[in-house]
């Protein structure tokens, strides 16, 4: 059900979108340019969470290298933001059909085997960007999602995200684990994210040697199915978008267990551990509550030369 707050919540949506659509790509990247740098220097939101997530990842990395990585990470954030909006301007598909693609023939071969894939993923900044590939593709896709609580914002960004096919079929986080065996049935691929703290109902792992409680899901979906599970990685490298498939080594089970669950948890969610250091600026969810939920420093200490530093 629609409220008033809910249209005009969407009323200003669309008007954002439809400004930013008027503009040219150099316009749009200049806007994203200084609208990170404001943030950066006047509302760095949740930069303390960003912080300690950075020191998890980097334990002995500096303190002024890390402040010139999450000032790297804003930028990348917001730019991404900016052009996620008109990602379907011709300008820009070529980001998409231009992808270098790495580990297809395992996706590939996963699927011959006709029970699904199970492909766990992270939280990048251009996660629209690696929707788009799947919608455009011929691979049938299905993504679980957390739906917005507008359903009218919901229902703009799950067409944004099929501009580019209707291949990428969107199942709500929320759905009983048999609408998940149901896509799998149909031999789909079920992205699934991992890197999301589930503290109330998940399984504890290693995640960057650190105790993480992500979710049982797609473990579990795997004893139960016996589809294959496979990670996935998205980044941008020189100004084009990789995506790259992995197999998650796994032994056999014989029973569905605590123990197994995590085992599979723990294969799936390391195999991030390599892309996240070599791009942390792109991983979105270094701006979540991923270790713990509380017991973050109230501020983190930058000087005026900090501040003003440009990240080129």
């Amino acid at each position: 059900m629609t409220t008033v707050k809910h249209r005009l919540e969407y009323a200003a949506l669309r008007a954002t979108v439809g400004l930013i659509n008027s503009m040219p790509l150099p316009l749009i990247n200049g806007l994203t340019t200084g609208l990170s740098r404001l943030v950066w220097m006047a509302f760095p939101f949740r930069m303390p969470v960003a912080y300690d997530n950075i020191s998890t990842v980097f334990p002995d990395m500096p303190h002024a290298q890390k402040l010139a990585l999450l000032r790297k990470a804003y930028r990348q954030f917001i730019t991404a933001a900016g052009l996620i909006l008109v990602i379907n301007r011709p300008q820009n598909t070529g980001l998409i059909k231009n992808a270098q693609i790495s580990g297809l023939d395992c996706l590939d071969r996963a699927l011959a085997q006709n029970k699904g894939v199970i492909l766990t993923t992270y939280h990048g900044c251009w996660f629209e960007a690696y929707f788009a590939w799947f919608s455009q593709g011929n691979r049938p896709t299905s993504l679980i999602y957390q739906q917005q609580n507008n359903p009218l914002c919901d229902a703009f960004f799950v067409r944004q995200r099929q501009r580019y096919g209707s291949n990428l079929e969107h199942i709500h986080s929320l759905e009983k684990l048999h609408v998940y065996e149901e896509a799998l049935r149909r031999n789909r691929i079920l992205i699934v994210s991992l890197d999301q703290n589930y503290t109330d109902n998940g399984t504890p792992v290693r995640f960057f040697d650190k105790e993480f409680t992500c979710a049982r899901g797609s473990a579990l979906l795997h004893l139960r199915t016996g589809a294959p599970v496979l990670t996935s990685v998205y980044y941008l490298k020189d100004g084009r978008l990789h995506i790259d498939f992995e197999p998650v080594q796994l032994p056999s089970y014989p029973d569905i267990t605590d123990e197994a669950i995590k085992d599979i948890s723990n294969r799936a969610i390391q195999l991030y551990e390599k892309t996240i250091r070599a791009y942390p600026d792109q991983w979105f969810s270094l701006f979540h509550r991923l270790w713990k939920k509380t017991g973050y420093p109230f501020k983190i200490r930058r000087s005026f030369s900090d501040l003003i530093a440009s990240d080129r």
